[in-house]
């Protein structure tokens, strides 16, 4: 009798992303693939002369964005080029290298990465992570959040853990509970 092996979908930041990295290595066309937790990430093959080819890739990109996200309106978003991660002298800066494997000199200037990140979707997640700790959590300012506590406060910069999380290709979620052992404990 034969088992049946069924391909297991990735799951977490990383996995989905190295599937992604995967399938446009294969499929030689730009994707758009949700990461989960307010992460999209827009993976760009080798194949577009971007100063020749601007326009076949602007339309690539909103047609593979708009297969996973239709016509629904996009909300409060930022756009980061993970070239941006890689070189901003980051603690995480050079993660990458273990984390893309075999695939890391690619991400250094054959395939590029652009994350666009929702607002709304990473502080839910936030806020969520706290519920569970029995800390209060609400917005403060743009994008960060403000964690309360009984006898103190404390603020997320969700900028600085949307960086951290697309260097170490970690979810937020994970990254918010590393956070608050840090502060709670």
């Amino acid at each position: 009798m034969k088992l049946a092996f069924f391909k297991r979908e990735p799951t977490g930041m990383r996995g989905r992303l190295m599937a992604a990295l995967e399938q446009a290595e294969r499929t030689e066309t730009v994707l758009f693939v949700p990461l989960g937790e307010g992460f999209y990430v827009y993976v760009m093959p080798p194949v577009y002369d971007f100063v020749e080819e601007r326009d076949r890739f602007n339309q690539d990109a909103e047609r593979a964005r708009q297969a996973v996200m239709g016509d629904a309106p996009l909300g409060r978003y930022t756009l980061i080029n993970f070239r941006d991660v890689r070189q901003g002298r980051f603690p995480f800066s050079d993660d990458y290298q273990q984390w893309a494997g075999k695939r890391a000199i690619k991400l250094t200037g054959e395939v590029g990465l652009i994350f666009m990140v929702r607002a709304d979707e990473v502080r839910q997640v936030i806020a969520q992570e706290c519920g569970q700790v029995g800390l209060t959590c609400e917005p403060h300012g743009e994008w960060d959040m403000r964690v309360q506590g009984a006898l103190r406060s404390y603020t997320i910069y969700v900028g600085d853990l949307v960086y951290e999380a697309i260097g170490r290709a970690m979810n937020v979620s994970e990254l918010v509970r590393e956070q608050l052992a840090g502060w709670v404990g």
